[in-house]
């Protein structure tokens, strides 16, 4: 049994006689997560880790060391100028269809290079932007090099950071079997190349100032983070979308109310089939279609933060002009033409 390992355990979990559980700081959960990704420690010592971290609540402090452990095993690819990371969930939708993709591709043919960090589903969850992104006919990269190429001719491409690095496949497949969101998925979401303009999504709760207090930590001067329709980047279409924006001058909230750009609607994007997936493909290529409704309106919401992020434009209102052009031309479509 690894021994340093199980001293975290105690520590996380509060087994240390006469404490309760105590956070880890940023020295400890680099060194543990780097311990874990070489291969060390039982299954059932890092399953533990993982529940009393997420029992106890993770930090910034240990989600920037984490990261930083497992940014150091990657290479990144090398991003355009102007160019927004996408970096998602292994935690998908399950009661709605997933209109990301349909964002990212309007946001791409409105001129914003957007590279797309994905994966699959995590086990017993709902439809992922990887899920959707290979069912469309996209392809999730491995390698750096090839994402970049692919970046660069197309201005979109979708990669996996995490099947970069064989030491995730353990750690991965140990929250599976949990069937629990650990740390492994939240660490995974932190894996954007260094000082890159990224969007990522967030569960409900308090969690923004945490989040964004960890991009920072990690170099980067302009974030968004956007508690969409079940923790995905969907905006919602009846109601405020909340967040928070990191930039040079510091943080705000983020306050998306769909009422003030014209986009708001009775309910949200429907599913159209009982199949998720089929569900959410189909609505992504009816928004692509521009015909008006919840899927067209979430879609535009959400790539006119792409474009926001990307400096194109800091007013929201133009953003959305941007991606409603990139739809009603098919630049938007003809991104997602593999």
């Amino acid at each position: 049994m690894d021994k340093e390992l199980r001293r975290l355990i105690q520590k996380v979990g509060g087994a240390v006689a006469g404490t309760g559980a105590r956070h880890l700081d940023a020295e400890e959960s680099e060194a543990a997560l780097r311990h874990l990704l070489q291969g060390a420690g039982e299954e059932i010592q890092i399953a533990a880790f993982f529940v009393a971290l997420r029992s106890k609540g993770t930090t910034s402090d240990e989600l920037t060391g984490a990261a930083l452990a497992a940014r150091s095993r990657i290479e990144f690819p090398i991003l355009p100028e102007g160019a927004v990371v996408v970096s998602t969930s292994r935690m998908g939708r399950r009661n709605g269809p997933l209109l990301s993709v349909a964002s990212i591709a309007a946001a791409a043919g409105a001129g914003v290079p957007v590279l797309l960090q994905a994966s699959p589903h995590a086990s017993g969850s709902g439809v992922t932007v990887g899920d959707l992104w290979q069912k469309m006919g996209g392809k999730i990269h491995a390698a750096a090099p090839a994402t970049a190429t692919e970046l660069a001719e197309r201005s979109l491409a979708c990669w996996q950071p995490t099947a970069a690095d064989q030491g995730w496949a353990r750690l991965l497949r140990i929250e599976n079997e949990l069937g629990l969101r650990c740390a492994p998925d939240i660490i995974s979401k932190l894996l954007a190349p260094s000082g890159s303009k990224v969007i990522v999504p967030s569960m409900l709760g308090p969690v923004l100032g945490m989040a964004s207090d960890a991009f920072a930590n990690l170099g980067h001067k302009t974030c968004l983070i956007v508690q969409g329709l079940e923790g995905s980047l969907d905006p919602s279409v009846t109601g405020l979308t909340r967040g928070m924006l990191l930039e040079e001058d510091g943080k705000s909230p983020l306050r998306l109310q769909p009422d003030d750009l014209g986009l708001g609607e009775q309910e949200e994007p429907p599913a159209m089939d009982p199949d998720r997936m089929l569900a959410s493909e189909m609505a992504s290529r009816k928004a692509l279609t521009g015909v008006e409704g919840p899927e067209l309106s979430c879609t535009l919401l959400g790539a006119a933060l792409l474009i926001r992020l990307s400096g194109r434009t800091r007013d929201l209102a133009s953003a959305v002009g941007m991606a409603r052009e990139s739809i009603e031309s098919g630049a938007a479509e003809q991104m997602l033409r593999f």
